[in-house]
């Protein structure tokens, strides 16, 4: 995509402006963004959900498309580059921004998600001890899961991981924690 602006420079112009005129510097990276502001918004608004958030998010996302334009290549589409760095500062700001609270959840929704039949145990078990004893990336998709209540595309979309490793890695955190709970394992 070239982007034409007041000095009728193309976006290729203004990168390689950017690049070599530090006295031009953040005007040229104003001319730059400037078509690209809206549609940046629209894609973190989509993926933070926090209106009250969203501008530091951008904020953020600006700082790291100016910190790393000096050493962008000219390899690939711009447009892409800077959806890139945005997506990976909101999937940052959702992983930093959660909030694990564990509590008691329902036995029978660990029973329908692990398979667990016929246990003699309480109406409710408090997993948070449990939990903590699996490995970090287990207790994280759990708790996205279960505490969160996000889909697995969701969890998929902040974890930037196919939907297949998504159900995989849940299968796998629900199978150990059903051995740290019940003491066998599910088949």
């Amino acid at each position: 995509m070239t982007v034409l602006n007041h000095d009728l420079m193309d976006e290729n112009e203004l990168i390689y402006q950017f690049q070599h005129n530090y006295l031009k510097r953040n005007e040229t990276f104003s001319l730059l963004m400037k078509p690209y502001w809206s549609a940046l918004y629209s894609r973190c608004l989509y993926k933070v959900k926090d209106k009250e958030s969203i501008d530091d998010v951008l904020q953020d996302v600006l700082l790291k498309i100016y910190q790393g334009l000096p050493k962008y290549y000219n390899n690939g589409v711009f447009k892409t580059w800077i959806y890139k760095i945005a997506d990976n500062v909101c999937y940052s700001y959702l992983r930093s921004n959660m909030k694990y609270i564990r509590g008691n959840i329902p036995i029978d929704i660990l029973e329908l998600a692990a398979s667990v039949h016929s246990v003699n145990v309480e109406h409710e078990i408090d997993v948070g001890s449990v939990v903590s004893d699996l490995p970090y990336k287990e207790q994280e998709i759990i708790d996205l899961r279960f505490y969160q209540d996000l889909t697995l595309l969701e969890i998929s979309d902040i974890l930037c991981i196919t939907i297949s490793a998504c159900k995989m890695r849940l299968y796998r955190a629900l199978k150990s924690l059903s051995h740290l709970l019940f003491g066998y394992r599910c088949h």
